[in-house]
């Protein structure tokens, strides 16, 4: 009964306050260091056993907000304002009560937020549009909020009496980087974009006419196989003629049969390269690609790395040692890749295990982009001729070999079609 009594007892209770512990010492702001949105306080901390902390308190775009430190660190952080004002900080020590000492008063002064200094471009791009982060030099978040009006009869109309219809919200940190928003509707129509940071402030609404591009697959019918006496990739037997690449028999309907793929000899050296009259002058965007459906995915000949180099004028075949794979001038790389995985390589580069997932985007669902915004400017450049380069399969890659036989189901080429 004693030891029940004392257990329901008030004694040693953690909830209670303990009005006997001192308000600690009040803090010293020894250096204000204006930022983007904000200020960093350096905070001298008194050697006061009841300091538990250090709180700043300010009002923010009509709020009242507060930020808070512990008594280890020496640093407080401001954010989180659209202006350039002068703003009033007040900078208190607390106990472990929540007491807090006579506060300080700082002022700051924030540099522009970034909202204010990033800029960003729309351009038009295959089936939507494409928006440039640009001079986000702090990294900072933000969320890029896309909208758009079809009605384009009055341009002079205020943003604000737009009847917008938000399309997206993208988010990025990146400090030069372009977001892509595809699916949209190829006709006229007034986007407009604006930035959101993580306080909920906005940038103006920056707005544009623009039409986003229609995307056809390439008639592979006039496809034709031409080499202009560079090539280096040859079939290994009439079985497997290039022809395969685009004969359209290289699909899931297709993937029991052993004839329905191009297969390179195992003696052609790495990297090969086959060229295609595509019968046709136009723009891609994108390239679809099957393996050998079902057959060592993931392995063996597939291919690993590619590349697609495009050229508008006929080759020659006469080469140039001062290019890249001493290709004649003609040619201009569209776009390097590697095989895409899902669940990723491991960190040595090695395939690892093979989820069912990636099984499907292996089989069925490789596609590569032509990218004008990166490191290869003219990738929707106007082409004629089309040049396959297999920089790697996977079986040359681990081995590191110079030699091998490479595998190719099926190519779908997509983009805008210019001229017969």
């Amino acid at each position: 009964m004693s030891l029940f009594l004392f257990s329901c007892g008030d004694g040693g209770r953690i909830d209670q306050i303990d009005s006997s512990v001192p308000i600690p010492q009040g803090v010293e702001v020894t250096k204000i260091t204006n930022t983007p949105g904000g200020a960093v306080l350096k905070i001298k901390i008194p050697n006061d056993v009841n300091l538990k902390g250090v709180v700043a308190k300010y009002n923010r775009n009509g709020t009242e907000v507060e930020a808070r430190i512990s008594r280890y660190i020496d640093t407080l952080v401001i954010e989180g304002y659209a202006d350039t004002l002068q703003h009033q900080i007040q900078v208190s020590s607390f106990n472990a009560n929540a007491a807090e000492s006579d506060p300080v008063d700082v002022t700051i002064k924030p540099l522009k937020p970034a909202i204010q200094t990033v800029d960003f471009a729309m351009q038009e791009t295959f089936g939507g549009l494409k928006i440039h982060i640009m001079n986000n030099v702090n990294s900072a978040d933000l969320a890029v909020v896309l909208l758009a009006d079809k009605d384009t009869t009055d341009a002079k109309v205020d943003n604000a009496n737009r009847k917008w219809t938000e399309v997206t919200t993208l988010f990025t940190a990146s400090k030069d980087i372009y977001l892509t928003r595809r699916d949209l509707d190829a006709v006229p129509t007034l986007f407009g974009v604006y930035l959101r940071d993580h306080w909920g402030n906005l940038s103006p609404v920056r707005t544009t006419i623009l039409t986003p591009l229609k995307e056809f697959a390439l008639d592979k019918s006039k496809f034709s196989y031409f080499n202009p006496g560079d090539d280096n990739s040859r079939a290994v037997s009439a079985t497997y003629p290039i022809q395969r690449i685009w004969d359209g028999s290289g699909s899931s309907a297709y993937s029991e049969s052993k004839y329905w793929f191009y297969a390179s000899a195992n003696d052609c050296p790495i990297p090969q390269w086959l060229t295609i009259n595509l019968g046709q002058k136009a723009r891609l965007s994108r390239i679809g690609v099957l393996p050998r459906i079902g057959y060592m995915i993931w392995a063996g000949s597939a291919v690993r790395q590619i590349e697609f180099w495009g050229s508008v004028t006929t080759p020659t075949g006469v080469p140039n040692k001062a290019n890249e794979h001493e290709f004649e001038d003609c040619w201009f790389k569209i776009g390097s890749y590697e095989q895409p995985k899902p669940s990723g390589y491991n960190p040595d580069g090695s395939v690892g295990d093979v989820t069912s997932e990636d099984a499907d985007y292996f089989n069925y669902n490789t596609e590569y982009e032509m990218d004008n915004t990166g490191n290869y400017p003219h990738a929707n450049d106007e082409i004629k001729y089309l040049r396959i380069v297999i920089v790697n399969t996977f079986a040359t890659w681990e081995n590191k070999a110079t030699v091998g036989a490479a595998t190719i189901g099926e190519i779908t080429p997509y983009g805008q079609i210019l001229s017969e």
